[in-house]
């Protein structure tokens, strides 16, 4: 334990930032699920490898083993596809009908007729791998995952951008204002003690993610052994029941409503004022929580790691000796 409140109250409101963070990840994976956000990049980065052949990506998904994987059967682009899927199901288009995927000459053959970046990038891959079918079929896995990799990036800076957004409207939903927040931490030594619990918790969890990833690997030595992530439908599923409650002890709109309803009771002006009051009072603790917030849950779980290993790295003075350890010995008097 440590005898500085202001730790706590730092403690306090990165686990508070960290909390919000996690209903914006939330909410802009429920949004990119609604949208197909995940297929729009996916079938982006695909048309990437392919070198924008619209009639080879179209075979891609018509392939038995690809569209199974999509929602309906007309040619779409699944939210995920197995690297390993991919490789079999390209390999099996490019060698034709009539030649097996293991026969390295037919899938060169059928690559040199398509455009220049795939014949280039197929034939560097067959090089590769000595014309040994089972390597090449791995090599165009891997080729598939480094692309993956790359779509990735492009979906997590789109949620980057997006969480700006959504934390302005996530403060002021919620009216997280973080002056008001930083005061009843302050203030209230059974309500910091309560966040501090609820904060050591969750920092002994793992790590959030920036946004979601778009595959979970079971081996990450295997990559075809991996699922598609889970999208999660409720924001209320990033937080535990007693964070929910903190966060309802540190924010909500119930004295500002109680005073705009007084205030309409005197009429339509009284009621602008009271509401231009109450923005002008709040508004500095609004911008600071959304820019905060903006910044994502990883950072501010990190934060919250650093200052409780601070907070855990030394005692109160009080506390520096157990109760039940001996007496230190008086010391000798002095001549």
């Amino acid at each position: 334990m440590t005898s500085f409140p202001i730790l706590d109250v730092a403690i306090g409101l990165s686990f508070f930032y960290l909390l919000l963070g996690l209903i914006c990840t939330t909410v802009n994976e429920m949004i990119a699920g609604w949208r197909n956000t995940r297929a729009k990049y996916l079938d982006e980065g695909i048309n990437r490898l392919l070198g924008g052949d619209k009639a080879l990506k179209k075979q891609l998904y018509d392939h038995p083993l690809i569209r199974s994987m999509a929602r309906s059967d007309t040619a779409e682009c699944p939210s995920y596809i197995p690297s390993g899927k991919f490789a079999t199901a390209l390999l099996d288009i490019l060698s034709g009908t009539d030649k097996p995927m293991t026969n390295v000459g037919a899938v060169k053959a059928g690559a040199d007729t398509k455009n220049k970046d795939l014949k280039g990038s197929i034939g560097a891959l067959i090089d590769r791998s000595n014309s040994d079918p089972d390597v090449l079929h791995l090599n165009v896995a891997a080729w598939f995952d480094d692309g993956m990799d790359r779509v990735t990036g492009w979906y997590k800076r789109n949620a980057q951008y997006n969480a700006l957004i959504l934390a302005a409207i996530v403060t002021l939903a919620m009216n997280a204002d973080t002056i008001h927040v930083a005061d009843v931490l302050w203030t209230s030594p059974t309500t910091r003690a309560a966040v501090v619990q609820a904060a050591q918790t969750r920092a002994s969890q793992a790590r959030p993610e920036e946004a979601l990833p778009m595959v979970e690997y079971a081996d990450p030595h295997n990559a075809t052994a991996s699922t598609a992530k889970h999208v999660p439908t409720n924001p209320q599923d990033a937080l535990t029941s007693g964070e929910q409650q903190l966060l309802g002890v540190l924010t909500g709109w119930g004295p500002e409503w109680e005073k705009l309803g007084a205030a309409w009771a005197a009429g339509f002006s009284a009621w602008i004022a009271a509401f231009l009051a109450i923005v002008w009072d709040h508004l500095l603790g609004w911008v600071l929580t959304a820019i905060a917030v903006s910044l994502g849950a990883p950072f501010w779980f990190d934060t919250l790691n650093r200052f409780i290993n601070i907070r855990n790295a030394g005692r109160a003075p009080d506390e520096a000796r157990a109760k039940n350890a001996p007496a230190p010995a008086p010391a000798p008097n002095k001549p």
